[in-house]
């Protein structure tokens, strides 16, 4: 019994990528040829703003970026909305009768973990602390190098 549980809590990493993944073919079916979902960071500058606005077709290819307005949606919003557009707002174009039931779900899923940034890797992580530390190192260099009472006094 033992073995079976530690079996499963191996195996759960797994499944909860291959949600993601099947949430993301779902979306791609359905929505990415006229929406883009982009990471939402914590900012909510001009960018975050500019996004929110549809994007001609002939510019990007796509419509409208839903990673703004998703955090502005609750749940059984986005819910209706996949389920049913043309009720929501009679004159769109969004069409989602052939997403299946399960795959509206997993549609939704997979929004509400895109809009998030993806953590950054060790790499990225490293690179901003050797960063850190040499603009550290700078300053103090800086600092000693204009401390009066280190200068030598000069010779006249």
């Amino acid at each position: 019994m033992k073995r079976l549980f530690l079996l499963s809590l191996l195996l759960l990493p797994g499944l909860a990528v291959g949600a993601a993944d099947a949430g993301k073919l779902a979306f791609d079916k359905a929505c990415a040829g006229c929406h883009t979902v982009t990471p939402q960071g914590k900012d909510k500058g001009k960018r975050a703003m500019k996004a929110a606005r549809p994007i001609p077709t002939e510019r990007r290819g796509r419509g409208t970026d839903l990673g703004p307005l998703i955090p502005k949606r609750t749940p059984e919003q986005l819910r209706t909305w996949i389920a049913k557009p043309n009720q929501v707002k009679p004159k769109t174009t969004c069409d989602t009768r052939l997403l299946p039931a399960d795959d509206r779900d997993l549609v939704l899923n997979y929004l509400a973990h895109s809009i998030h940034a993806p953590a950054p890797t060790r790499e990225e992580l490293l690179r901003q602390q050797l960063k850190q530390d040499l603009a550290t190192r700078q300053a103090q260099k800086q600092r000693k190098a204009n401390d009066p009472s280190r200068r030598s006094p000069r010779k006249k």
